[in-house]
């Protein structure tokens, strides 16, 4: 006879035994709710914005009205998974390997590591995450075409994220960014991503115009980017980088007379030599009279997460690999 047996249990016992899953929260009803507590505090998390780097960077290469990008850009995808590895960084998710003799390296083929293999609630940084964080550390440079495809190493080849784009478009239709609609392309059906909230672009557009146009930066926050968000202005210019990589800053700059579109990516070709390299150049001025505040509250920010100086060191690497993507591609 088995030594197991069944053992009865009233109402009361049932719940107090479910207590590390269900929670003392109610619907409507009054009645009791199960719901992740790790998913609710990403939730409530205003250190972050309410769209990642990588949908920032898509929406500016997304055409409003027709939904898609254009069949052109052969950078965007490439850029998008530099995108993954900034977005990561400023998380707190990995970080250079703080070894000294890495300075012998370029910064983007230093090694880089994960120090916080937690839930991100975002599906392609967390699949991202979860490849680094079982693998030996490898450079950014490394990681970069390894997520992108573009590697000769055959047992790693599984390493590629599969359709980035349209699962950041998804994202963006959750969010209610944008809405889906099928369009035909002659032979076949193509689903597309035209745009429903307008202001959000705009005000993505306002923000990056605030530091290659105006003599004194000044960002705008809104419920997409609240002033809680923690490294602001790093944010900003792995934007302005990630959107020059990824061939879709022109988007932005195409509303100027072309006098202030060439000062424009004068200045972003100026902010993306100054912040390839770590420490940040903050010593070199703009030669260009445009966001002249720049360096100063840049610094402000640098010193205010010095805790975080191997993060910020892995965006530079980043940023290293996005000045010279015209030779790798």
């Amino acid at each position: 006879m088995s030594g197991l047996q069944r053992r009865r249990v009233n109402k009361s016992e049932s719940i107090s035994s479910q207590d590390p899953v269900v929670n003392d929260e109610t619907d409507g009803e009054g009645k009791r709710v199960a719901y992740d507590p790790e998913e609710a505090k990403l939730r409530d998390d205003t250190t972050t914005p309410k769209l990642n780097l990588m949908e920032e960077v898509l929406l500016m290469g997304l055409k409003d009205k027709e939904g898609y990008l254009s069949f052109w850009n052969d950078n965007i995808s490439y850029a998008l998974r530099g995108c993954i590895l900034i977005e990561l960084a400023l998380r707190g998710k990995i970080q250079v390997l703080n070894d000294p003799a890495r300075k012998r390296f370029d910064v983007s083929e230093r090694l880089v590591e994960v120090i916080n293999a937690t839930k991100t609630g975002e599906v392609l940084l967390d699949e991202a995450l979860n490849l680094m964080k079982n693998d030996e550390p490898l450079t950014i440079a490394n990681w970069i075409d390894l997520l992108s495809g573009e590697t000769w190493n055959f047992m790693k080849i599984s390493y590629q994220l599969k359709q980035v784009r349209e699962r950041l478009a998804k994202g963006l239709v959750d969010k209610g960014v944008l809405r889906t609609e099928m369009k035909n392309f002659f032979l076949f059906d193509m689903p597309t991503h035209p745009i429903t909230d307008t202001s959000c672009k705009e005000a993505i557009k306002r923000r990056i115009l605030s530091v290659l146009v105006s003599r004194n930066m000044q960002l705008n926050y809104n419920e997409y980017f609240p002033s809680s968000v923690r490294f602001k202005l790093i944010r900003t210019l792995s934007l302005i980088c990630g959107a020059y990589g990824a061939n879709v800053l022109e988007n932005v700059l195409s509303s100027l007379d072309y006098e202030k579109r060439d000062r424009a990516f004068s200045r972003a070709d100026e902010i993306l030599a100054q912040f390839s390299q770590f420490p940040f150049a903050l010593d070199k001025q703009t030669e260009t009279g445009i966001s002249v505040n720049l360096n100063k509250e840049v610094q402000e920010e640098v010193v205010s997460n010095q805790d975080a100086s191997l993060q910020l060191e892995c965006v530079a690497g980043v940023f290293e690999v996005f000045s010279r993507m015209d030779t790798l591609l």
